[in-house]
């Protein structure tokens, strides 16, 4: 597979702990459901900078993703390389049992996708990007803290190191 032809693509996931309506830009008041979600994006140039931005809190808001970022930082991340492009990935995530694109539109201002947000049934403990398409190369980003760690039970599931409060958060690659 030639380069020209490999999408720098990259999904962040995050816990929305409680049914939560936020305003997000063009979209409006958007109403996310309790549970995992995971963004589907892409960028040509600077993927990895653009994963630490929607891992780090305290940013312009600028993508709907920006939105709700702010309000439930990205918790897990992983860089996907190959021949689909957000749209179809996004849409292969859709098709794992119990998920589902919501909210409609989520991300999808500069396409005509149903969206590129996608509401899980559980919690990701891999890759779901492998998962649902095998043939990607997956590659795991890790968010580390800086600043003081953060535990709420009443706001996350999973064990205390996993959740932090996202100040000065930045990417580091897995390898």
């Amino acid at each position: 597979m030639g380069d020209e032809r490999v999408n720098a693509l990259y999904v962040v996931a995050t816990w929305v702990p409680r049914r939560t309506t936020i305003v997000v830009g063009s979209l409006g008041p958007v109403t996310f459901d309790r549970g995992w979600h995971a963004y589907v994006g892409s960028a040509r140039r600077g993927r990895e900078a653009r994963v630490s931005r929607h891992l780090r809190t305290g940013k312009p808001l600028r993508w709907h993703a920006d939105y709700l970022f702010a309000r439930f930082p990205g918790r897990l991340a992983w860089t996907v390389d190959g021949e689909l492009t957000e749209c179809e990935l996004a849409g292969a995530l859709a098709r794992l049992p119990g998920a589902a694109r919501r909210p409609p539109r989520f991300g999808a201002g500069d396409c005509r996708c149903a969206g590129h947000l996608v509401a899980l049934a559980e919690r990701p403990t891999t890759a779901p990007s492998a998962v649902a398409v095998p043939a990607a190369r997956v590659r795991a980003v890790r968010a580390r803290p800086r600043g003081r760690r953060v535990f709420d039970p009443r706001e996350c599931e999973g064990d205390a190191e996993e959740r932090w409060d996202g100040t000065e958060a930045y990417a580091e690659h897995v390898r």
